[in-house]
């Protein structure tokens, strides 16, 4: 039992299973890699859509914004053209009239106190005594209109005398958001501050068309992945300090431009600086509310966002609920682990199968070179024992003629068995081959031979070079000493003086060459066109164990060899060439 263990092929069936086990981990790592490239990709289209509605609100935007900014400014050249140049003769019930008279939401005027604009008439009582010192570039605009300068603050329309800011949130009023105007040429002692109120038309936009419109559509088109789209200002997840005035409630100050931004990680700031610095997506995942969410920040690059203090664009950023990939990687996990458990026990299976098979097919070729080696094994002993009894007749005969004196007699009768004794010691070394297997079988042969009165010569040449692999070696045994029994038994058919068997043999380009010529009865045409006959024989004894000369020719070629007879009037040779593997 731990025998048959110790050769069953576990090394075999253990590299096999380590090989499937990286196989299938290998695909799964790529199974991961490409749904996590996929879900990526779904990602990059979303983004690049949301990027496409940016670039067209900002169209609309900028269209509208100067749309706005030109009917402000016309409105300012009414009002300074309806209203006294000295601001101490304008009445706020005349602003009020005013304004509706131009359809307008409102309007102020600012004084000039030194490094400062006070608000000092208005329609709207909540903008008297306004100072705009804390409104950053309105507050630059006013003073290099005030200077009779071209306003340059880098956003908004300048034109002549005017300049209209961005949409922003009223500080005096943060329910309102409204369009404003700037407009001074020297000829009044006020600068003219008219505005729109914008809050129900912007409010309107994002309700029929926009980006907003387009987040709605993708998270309802896409539910159950797709978890939150927003579109970020980036100075706002960066500037985590109080901004004058309150700014941060401002419409132009706020986090969230467009979708919304529930899903919050303290890993946003660096990952969002490392999507400005590299100007490329970033992706990475993170654990929120205990659902595995993988989120990217992908910077946008819009000519339509206001107060980009450090020149930077819109973010697009995109949750996605990871578990849906998750789940799909288990699934497959499941799945490849029960094709790989169903296939190593097939392969395990088909391993045991050919095991087994080789090892009696092993065995059946063991058994059969067994068999050879025994019945020449058999005729030695038998050869030894005529031998043994040959050798007591002769010192017998060696004794008695010792005893009658017969000296001259006894020399003649010794020199024939010394002769004899020498060519048989030569017969032996010339078979002296470097594969025992080889060498042992030719030896056996001609212990018959002598056994059977064959003239059995031996010449191998250049056989040091003969190098055979295990299996070849049996093959080769069971090839000559069936091919040189064949010999015997055709030449055990003739007189003792004409039974004649040459065995010759060498190495040669590669190739190993064999001869077996023997001399024999004739034979007939018929005869010998179907000597490689399967099942053919001119064998008459009962039991023939000979493999058969089809079998012998078949058994060559599965070692691309060849076998090939001549025939003479009263001999037949037997060649058979095979090709040996070239020694690294």
């Amino acid at each position: 039992m731990f025998s048959s263990l110790e050769k069953f092929p576990l090394k075999t069936i253990l590299i096999f299973l380590i090989a499937i086990l990286s196989m299938n981990l290998t695909y799964f790592q790529h199974s991961k890699v490409l749904l996590n490239n996929q879900q990526k990709e779904k990602i990059n289209l979303v983004t690049s859509t949301i990027s496409t509605e940016l670039d067209k609100q900002s169209e609309v935007e900028a269209t509208y914004d100067e749309m706005l900014g030109h009917e402000l400014r016309t409105a300012s050249i009414a009002i300074q053209k309806s209203l006294h140049p000295d601001f101490n003769h304008v009445t706020n019930e005349q602003l009020v009239e005013l304004a509706q008279q131009l359809n307008i939401g409102g309007l102020t005027l600012f004084e000039r106190r030194g490094n400062e604009f006070i608000g000092v008439r208005s329609s709207d009582p909540k903008e008297i005594g306004a100072n705009s010192k804390t409104w950053g570039i309105v507050y630059t605009a006013q003073l290099q209109l005030a200077d009779r300068k071209t306003v340059d603050v880098g956003t908004g329309l300048s034109m002549e005398n005017f300049w209209s800011g961005p949409i922003d949130t009223a500080s005096t009023d943060e329910t309102n958001i409204r369009k404003w105007g700037e407009y001074y040429d020297g000829t009044t002692n006020y600068i003219i501050n008219p505005y729109l109120n914008v809050s129900s038309s912007l409010e309107h936009y994002r309700e029929k068309v926009g980006v907003d419109v387009s987040i709605h559509e993708l998270l309802d088109s896409n539910k159950g992945n797709l978890l939150e789209i927003g579109v970020l200002n980036p100075e706002k997840i960066f500037d985590k300090g109080p901004t004058p005035n309150n700014r941060e409630k401002w419409y132009s100050e706020r986090l969230i431009l467009n979708g919304s931004y529930t899903y919050r990680d303290q890993a946003e700031e660096s990952k969002l600086k490392e999507a400005l610095e590299k100007k490329s997506t970033v992706f990475y995942n993170v654990m929120i509310n205990g659902t595995n969410v993988l989120k990217s920040f992908t910077p946008i690059e819009t000519s339509n966002l206001k107060y980009k203090r450090d020149d930077l664009n819109k973010v697009v950023m995109v949750a996605t609920d990871y578990t849906q990939i998750e789940k799909t990687l288990q699934q497959q996990f499941r799945e490849v682990f029960f094709f790989m458990s169903i296939v190593t026990l097939l392969v395990c299976t088909v391993i045991i199968i050919l095991f087994s098979a080789t090892r009696k097919k092993n065995e059946g070729a063991v058994k059969t070179v067994q068999d050879v080696y025994l019945d020449n094994i058999n005729s030695i002993v038998q050869s030894i024992k005529e031998q043994r009894h040959d050798i007591i007749n002769h010192i017998t005969t060696i004794s008695w003629m010792i005893k009658l004196k017969k000296y001259e007699s006894l020399q003649d009768y010794i020199d024939p068995l010394i002769q004899e004794a020498k060519m048989m010691d030569y017969k032996i070394k010339a078979v002296e081959i470097n594969i025992p297997a080889l060498s042992g079988i030719i030896q056996a042969k001609l212990a018959q031979a002598e056994v059977h009165n064959i003239d059995m010569q031996v010449d191998f040449k250049n056989m040091e070079n003969l190098r055979l692999t295990t299996i070849k070696t049996t093959d080769l045994v069971r090839i000559l000493s069936n091919l040189i029994d064949n010999a015997f038994d055709a030449a055990n058919e003739l007189p003792i003086t004409e039974r004649k068997v040459t065995l010759e043999g060498v190495v040669q380009a590669n190739q190993l060459i064999i001869k077996v010529h023997n001399s024999c009865n004739p034979v007939s045409p018929d005869i010998q066109s179907r000597i490689f006959e399967s099942g053919f024989s001119t064998k008459t004894r009962k039991n023939n164990k000979g493999l058969g000369l089809h079998i012998i020719k078949q058994l060559i070629e599965r070692y691309k060899g060849s076998i090939d007879f001549t025939m003479q009037e009263a001999s037949v040779t037997f060649s058979i060439v095979i090709p040996l593997k070239h020694e690294k």
